[in-house]
């Protein structure tokens, strides 16, 4: 699953964010005076991504500690940097495009408290919960992947124009469901053994 997941990032890494690095206005379009921001956005995303599987990995095998907690660091530097460049881009399409700010700061806070929470938990040894809340972080992280892909469901429901391009209401629609369905389908998968085991009876 985790390879796959890999796979996901790379693909999205290929035929989405490739185009960014030839630097062209054109395809930035009202984005170009905000580059910098969202290459930092972009950077730490992507980087994130491209770590949560081995990160994930090496936690639930419990292998290779040190090599968990540099690379843990590293995971947390790459949240912090698109955190940062996000936040930028959000208060500069807030005004204009709301709705679609509004999933994007839902994102950025589902973020921001997944990973916090994963981080207090190790810090205080609660290796269970640590490990929960990271997967919880890296399904958010996932919305990158995600957002394209409710783009391209919702595009092939039909809500396009005749032309065929995307429309604004699928990225607003795609902005919210990138990262609250696939949280709130993880919850339940984290939570099963706690669910079949039998409750104890006095």
């Amino acid at each position: 699953m985790l390879t796959l997941v890999a796979l996901a990032a790379l693909l999205y890494l290929v035929r989405f964010v490739g185009p960014y690095l030839s630097f062209d206005p054109a395809y930035y379009e009202y984005l170009w005076p905000w580059r910098y921001a969202l290459w930092m956005h972009l950077a730490g995303g992507l980087s994130a991504l491209l770590i949560g599987p081995i990160q994930l990995w090496l936690g639930l095998t419990r292998r290779r500690p040190a090599i968990h907690r540099r690379l843990g660091k590293a995971y947390l530097l790459a949240v912090g940097i698109s955190l940062t460049g996000a936040s930028y881009l959000i208060v500069q399409e807030i005004g204009t495009e709301w709705v679609f700010a509004g999933g994007l700061l839902g994102l950025a806070c589902a973020w921001t408290i997944t990973t916090g929470c994963g981080y207090l938990a190790i810090r205080r040894g609660h290796i269970d919960q640590h490990r929960k809340w990271m997967i919880r972080s890296y399904v958010v992280a996932s919305a990158f992947v995600f957002f394209r892909v409710f783009v391209d469901l919702l595009h092939g429901a039909g809500l396009h124009r005749a032309v065929g391009t995307e429309t604004p209401e699928e990225l607003k629609v795609a902005a919210w469901l990138c990262w609250a369905v696939p949280l709130l389908l993880a919850e339940p998968l984290l939570q099963w053994r706690k669910l079949r085991r039998a409750p104890n009876v006095a």
